[in-house]
């Protein structure tokens, strides 16, 4: 004989609701949500099962169960189960059904409906003691309560994401930072001794294509190696160590190191098999430095000329006698080499494209000439010194610089 639903139940359930109202906001997880919903119908309802199920890859799983679980395990199997779970949400709202002949259900969805998307979370399925029949308010009583739920495992949801998202974000950046850490560990910072330098970069300059790289070799050579590879991000980082390992190759090989033209041969062979699956470039300066002589010897493949501040501050540029194009592109380029007098005490500023192009826009104008009156103006300073006020320069929210941007600048000295 079937079980009127009654006042009754009704006054149970508005209890059970203010219960569940009451508790659902400390709870921290879905499967607890679904645990403290079940209970919640358990109290209410004579049952002899029910369980919390979604779907997960396309595959139907019960998060949470209560009672006999024996007494239903004939009735269903996937394919009833699948056709069951997809006709339950279609239907939007609390459903009965008769299966196995005597065996009676009731069914509840778990949709988040909004106006431009739903998300389901799951169903409910009730295995009664006996039939019930649900009255029409006590059907929308329920309808309620899994709205309710339905929104909490929603926010729980969105929440969840968030501090997966902030867990990313530092995962993230906790690999950025040992990617910087991994190219100054490999770009001779510590190792050159003979060539004084400071750098300006971004904090994350190599995920913007930018490398640099001071070496010393014999009593008084250095050797300085500029490039800007022309991508961004984890590719960019990748690439740029990749350039940095074949410079510590390199520097064993004196009959390569010591010829400018023949390091950017040697990197452009190496390149030319990632320009042909990328299409990705750079662009290089290469530099043997002889201390005592007071000599360069450098090769440009399409890189900005660096600045040369002379003893008396003067600016001008070590221009390069012929500039090759991008590494990579051409398997046969022929490089040129260029070597120039440098006086002690005089400095080279070497930069990024991109950190000429930014400091050069000055308002709605361009003018090349703004950094080489600032390095002017600059170029007695120590250093040091010389390193910090530039880059505050750089980074101040003034017309003509720009305080992001991809930068790199290496300044160095030649020592007295």
């Amino acid at each position: 004989m079937s079980l009127e639903i009654n006042n009754k139940l009704a006054v149970n359930l508005l209890s059970e609701l203010t219960l569940l109202g009451s508790e659902i906001e400390q709870l921290n997880s879905k499967k607890d949500i679904a645990l403290l919903f079940l209970k919640c119908l358990q109290r209410t309802f004579p049952l002899k099962f029910l369980s919390f199920v979604e779907k997960r890859n396309d595959s139907l799983e019960i998060v949470e169960q209560l009672g006999d679980s024996d007494s239903v395990l004939s009735v269903f199997n996937k394919e009833i189960s699948d056709r069951i779970f997809n006709w339950v949400i279609e239907q939007k709202q609390v459903a009965s059904l008769n299966l196995s002949g005597d065996k009676h259900f009731i069914f509840i969805p778990f949709i988040d409906q909004s106006i431009d998307k739903s998300i389901v979370h799951g169903m409910v399925v009730l295995h009664p003691d006996t039939p019930l029949v649900l009255s029409k308010d006590v059907s929308a009583f329920i309808n309620l309560l899994s709205k309710i739920v339905s929104l909490s495992m929603s926010k729980f949801a969105r929440n969840n994401d968030s501090v997966k998202y902030l867990k990313l974000k530092e995962q993230i950046k906790s690999e950025l930072e040992l990617t910087a850490k991994l190219h100054k560990s490999i770009s001779g910072a510590e190792s050159s001794k003979k060539l004084l330098f400071n750098v300006i970069e971004d904090e994350y300059s190599a995920f913007n294509g930018n490398i640099w790289w001071v070496n010393d070799l014999g009593l008084d050579i250095s050797l300085v190696f500029f490039a800007q590879v022309l991508c961004k991000g984890a590719p960019s980082a990748m690439l740029g160590g990749f350039l940095l390992g074949e410079m510590n190759s390199l520097r064993t090989k004196a009959e390569i190191s010591l010829h400018p033209k023949e390091v950017l041969k040697h990197l452009n062979l190496q390149f030319n098999s990632v320009f042909k699956s990328t299409g990705i470039t750079f662009n290089a300066w290469y530099g043997v430095f002889n201390i005592g002589a007071r000599k360069v010897r450098f090769a440009n493949a399409n890189h900005p000329d660096p600045f040369l501040i002379g003893p008396e501050q003067q600016v001008s540029n070590l221009i390069a006698m012929e500039k090759s194009k991008p590494l990579g592109i051409n398997l046969n380029a022929v490089f040129i080499e260029t070597e120039s007098h440098i006086s002690a005490g005089s400095r080279l500023v070497i930069c990024t494209n991109d950190l000429l192009e930014q400091a050069a826009k000055i308002g709605d104008r361009y003018d090349p000439s703004w950094l080489p009156q600032v390095l002017e103006t600059l170029g007695s300073l120590p250093l040091p010194e010389m390193r910090n006020s530039l880059s505050n320069i750089l980074s101040e929210n003034t017309p003509g610089t720009a305080s992001k941007s991809s930068r790199l600048a290496l300044l160095l000295e030649i020592p007295s």
